[in-house]
């Protein structure tokens, strides 16, 4: 749009000049018929003319200058990270370019805004196991003196390796979103018992589920078949929603995991299968759906006192939405705020 509005002002630009050395040529042809037919009346007519233009010239070339200016300062702010709006609306194609520039000012400063508050999110997302592992590893310099039984430090030890692997976790889906977005993410499909992945996960997720009571139950078609899919990559996209699922839902509410053949037209098979995963908690409002997959987007969990390890930086569905379409897939949410939400993703059949 700001390419075509350029443009647009270019023409204009030519346009204005062009009218300025057709008029300059008629007034020159004036006083050239003047000497001519000796009408001397047409000189000074032709000279005030000259005049004129000349004055008008430099007006509307002043202001459009100064006009290009400050448009070009608004750009060069941008470029250096300061994003007010300074352009002030009028109604020509310089004003359309300076509301163009106005709007990408408005959406980077949202995204450095977001970049901030994602920066703060993963430092306290990474200080925390890091500072678990560093106090237990004191916990094991100040025992050898003293001794530490057995039991101890094998519950210690299980404790770092958690932490560990919770920070293993977090660098992974920052690297999955560098490759997504440089469109080098490693997919490696083949043929996969999609209901062997679903029961899997589940339990994975029982013991936090048993944590506040909710309720998991997978639902799958019989002689589903096979999907073609990069079996990590899928698991971490069911992980990814059970987590959330989880996390935004009622204390004593149910999750429920479905797996079936997607229709397409008439109600013939497209050739994908589709896999939701719906909850019963606080839900998306309107305004949020839309940015729900946007990288960084961190929702308030329905419960505050959610683990601080589901509590993640917002990667999970910018991740999740890249990995599906990396496999030829699409994933979308159908919500109500207070009703709970259905995250829905499909996959191709083997």
């Amino acid at each position: 749009m700001v390419e075509w509005i350029g443009v647009k002002v270019k023409i204009k630009t030519n346009i204005v000049l062009f009218s300025g050395l057709f008029l300059c040529g008629i007034i020159g042809g004036l006083i050239a018929a003047g000497f001519l037919l000796e009408r001397w009346v047409l000189l000074p007519l032709g000279i005030i003319g000259i005049v004129l233009g000349i004055l008008g010239a430099r007006v509307m070339a002043s202001r459009i200058s100064g006009r290009v200016e400050k448009l070009t300062t608004v750009a060069k702010s941008i470029a250096t990270g300061k994003f007010a709006r300074v352009v002030e609306p009028r109604n020509d194609e310089l004003s359309q370019l300076g509301a163009e520039l106005n709007w990408i000012a408005e959406k980077f400063g949202e995204l450095e805004h977001l970049k901030s508050a994602f920066i703060s999110s993963i430092s306290h997302q990474f200080k925390s196991p890091l500072t678990a592992i560093e106090g237990y590893i004191d916990f094991f310099i100040e025992g050898i003196d003293t001794g530490i039984g057995k039991a101890k430090q094998i519950k210690a030890l299980n404790i770092m390796k958690h932490n560990a692997s919770r920070l293993g976790r977090l660098i992974n889906d920052v690297l999955d979103l560098a490759k997504i977005e440089a469109r080098q993410l490693e997919v490696k499909r083949q043929p996969l018992k999609l209901d062997d992945i679903l029961e899997e996960r589940a339990g994975e997720f029982q013991p936090l589920a048993r944590e506040k009571e909710i309720e998991i139950e997978v639902k799958e078609e019989e002689k589903m078949g096979q999907v073609l899919g990069d079996r990590e990559k899928v698991k971490k996209v069911i992980d990814n929603l059970l987590s959330n699922a989880l996390k935004f839902n009622h204390r004593k509410g149910k999750v429920v995991i479905e797996a079936k053949e997607s229709s397409g037209q008439a109600g013939e098979s497209s050739g994908f299968v589709e896999v939701s995963i719906s909850d019963t908690g606080c839900g998306i409002s309107k305004t949020e759906i839309s940015t729900v997959f946007d990288k960084f987007r961190r929702l308030a969990p329905e419960d505050e006192t959610t683990m601080e390890e589901l509590k993640g930086p917002g990667l999970g569905l910018a991740i999740a939405k890249g990995i599906v379409e990396a496999q030829g897939g699409k994933i979308w949410v159908e919500s109500e705020l207070g009703k709970g939400s259905k995250f829905i993703f499909t996959l191709p059949k083997a």
